[in-house]
């Protein structure tokens, strides 16, 4: 099925059976994802544009309370880390992201390393136009962390409540807006669509910045890393 046609038609018969298939991998604890308003629903990127199923490989799912789930990454080799946003269908202000160390407790520090401004429609999807999606001048998607752990946030401009975070812990903390579901990144293996083979030592995120947990208001990819803590996360392919 072509993206164009899953796109436009999301109840058809194969998507519809796809729908209740990433259902039942759902763990009881996973907060409910929501369709997109009148924008491509998010278990429709991730099966017709990288071959992934929503909940089947998902690599942080909330297995007890989001407060414990683990999202918290380490470079994986030489050379920098590569993160950067790919697709945007979130709010049209400005769009930020970057990193930050782990603390036990406050807001930690972040790093910036990027900033956009713009919108991508379902038609960009379709061809696969304006992606990945327009960076300002100044912006960079690469850093280099060392050895130690780090998370990764993103934030927008048209909502001043300190941003969400790759660990729930800290959004709950941070962003009080959030603080009753804090599960604002959802984390995959990044997968070549055409070999079905994983991309080694790279994962897709699609953040939710808002309230409605459609989760694809910035989808990035983040590269020569490897996810800690979640039992399903690989080691670093060197």
């Amino acid at each position: 099925m072509s993206m164009k046609r899953s796109l436009r038609s999301a109840a058809c018969g194969m998507v519809a059976a796809t729908c209740l298939g990433a259902a039942s991998a759902q763990t009881p604890a996973q907060p409910k994802i929501a369709p997109g308003p009148n924008e491509p629903d998010w278990i429709v990127v991730l099966k017709d544009r990288y071959g992934l199923s929503m909940y089947d490989d998902l690599l942080n799912p909330v297995v007890t309370t989001a407060a414990e789930t683990s999202g918290l990454f380490r470079k994986a080799g030489d050379g920098p880390v590569i993160y950067r946003p790919v697709i945007a269908l979130g709010l049209e202000t400005r769009n930020r992201g970057g990193w930050y160390r782990p603390q036990a407790v406050g807001a930690p520090s972040k790093s910036e390393t990027w900033t956009y401004t713009f919108k991508n429609t379902t038609r960009d999807l379709e061809t696969d136009a304006n992606l990945p999606p327009p960076l300002e001048a100044g912006a960079k998607v690469e850093f280099d962390p060392g050895d130690e752990p780090f998370g990764l946030w993103a934030s927008n401009d048209g909502l001043d409540d300190g941003g969400v975070f790759s660990e729930p812990a800290v959004v709950a903390r941070v962003n009080k807006r959030l603080a009753p579901q804090p599960y604002k990144a959802m984390i995959y293996p990044n997968r070549d669509k055409a070999t079905g083979k994983p991309i080694p030592n790279s994962y897709l995120i699609g953040w939710e910045y808002s309230t409605n947990d459609d989760f694809q208001d910035v989808v990035c990819q983040v590269d020569n890393v490897v996810l800690l803590g979640p039992a399903r996360a690989a080691e670093p392919v060197r």
